[in-house]
């Protein structure tokens, strides 16, 4: 293997005697790093309801010594310090997909943590809480500006509306940055190239009536079946995927709806794709409706934008080296985080895991595994010690 630049400033962070007494503490603490990640993840966040959460969140980093801010959308944001030019920025969303009834229960099989949330992204916030603990409780210094952000509206309808604010309001002045999104498990994957996506409300509507007197009026129901099992029997193209989350309509089951409602989401890491999934979506829907004679309504209700941070960029190559002089093998991948905001932007970014292991994501069964969790914080300090420089 050919040395690169990256290579040795990898290897000169993760020998820094500073650094080597963080990852000892990140190995040793292993108990309290659970602890405060349940904590966390025991607090509700649903989308647009962040707040307790954030609160909480807002108290743990102001117990470590730093003085975190509540801006206007919601995101808690503070620095490591008061170092002048250009910030890395590490952020890790609050909120979950999970409404506020869904039940916050806790269960342990082995290491193993069941909780709805654990993982994505209870995991993402204690690796940011615990970056800034033992940096600071190594004493280390920064060349650069180092800042954290727990930031709102991740998942689902929250269309990354915190990481847009973020970089809208960029607390931190105008300077260049870089930025480091925290989602999940796992210590393998930097995600360089944002998956874009599209979303959609899709409602057909017409006079109702009773199952049986009134039997041969249009069916938004039947219609909207009809549309969907048209809309996914084609082939989509590569890269490009199609979903129908969520179907509603009715009030009975003698009664011939007014109205059915579907929320439909397509991504792909090509705008043709996603231009021709789109109006593949209108198209099927308002022929559909215009066969049964139903009105139709087509509303987007979310965009993420597609991005790209190039592997050979100082911040791909960084995350790259880090990983390798840790003894991890290195997935470069496509995802839908909340680096897609700053790549979208021409900004430096990347996500990566928080360390151990999950599944069950987004359902109720959610789980982590704590094993290799000490690898991955690590491999994030050492990638902020290299992007930010060691004093």
């Amino acid at each position: 293997m050919i040395a690169t630049p990256f290579h040795a400033r990898a290897a000169a962070a993760v020998a820094d005697p500073r650094v080597r007494a963080a990852f000892q503490l990140l190995q040793d603490r292993e108990a309290e790093i659970e602890s405060d990640q349940i904590r966390l993840t025991l607090v509700p966040a649903p989308p647009f309801h962040e707040e307790e959460r954030g609160r909480h969140f807002a108290q743990m980093v102001r117990s470590l010594g730093f003085s975190p801010v509540v801006d206007g959308i919601g995101n808690v944001v503070f620095p490591y310090d008061n170092t002048e030019g250009n910030p890395v920025i590490v952020g890790a969303h609050l909120d979950t997909v999970f409404p506020r009834d869904v039940k916050l229960e806790l269960r342990r099989s082995g290491r193993v943590v069941r909780l709805p949330g654990i993982s994505d992204n209870g995991a993402g916030l204690v690796a940011l809480l615990w970056l800034f603990r033992v940096a600071s409780e190594a004493g280390l210094c920064f060349d650069r500006p180092v800042w954290g952000v727990a930031n709102v509206g991740e998942e689902g309808q929250g269309n990354l509306r915190g990481v847009r604010h973020l970089f809208e309001s960029r607390p931190w002045g105008i300077s260049p940055c870089e930025f480091v999104a925290l989602d999940g498990a796992g210590v393998n994957r930097i995600t360089n190239q944002g998956l874009g996506s599209r979303r959609f409300r899709v409602r057909m509507i017409g006079p109702g009536g009773h199952s049986w007197a009134d039997f041969g009026r249009p069916n938004p129901v039947h219609a909207m079946a009809n549309a969907i099992h048209h809309f996914v029997r084609p082939r989509c193209g590569p890269g490009t995927s199609f979903n129908v989350g969520v179907i509603q309509g009715g009030i009975g089951v003698n009664s011939i709806p007014r109205e059915a409602t579907i929320d439909v989401d397509v991504r792909s890491t090509s705008f043709e794709h996603l231009d021709s999934l789109q109006s593949r979506l209108r198209r099927t829907m308002t022929d559909a409706a215009a066969a049964d004679g139903l009105a139709v309504e087509i509303e987007a209700i979310g965009e993420r934008p597609l991005g790209y941070t190039p592997e050979q960029s100082d911040i791909v190559q960084s995350a790259i080296e880090v990983t390798r002089t840790l003894g991890v093998g290195v997935q470069l991948n496509t995802g839908s985080t909340d680096a897609n905001i700053p790549m979208s932007l021409g900004i430096p970014a990347i996500a990566i895991g928080a360390g151990g292991a999950g599944g069950g994501i987004h359902t109720t069964d959610e789980w982590f595994n704590p094993e290799e969790r000490a690898l991955g914080l690590q491999r994030l300090l050492a990638l902020v010690a290299v992007r930010a420089g060691l004093r």
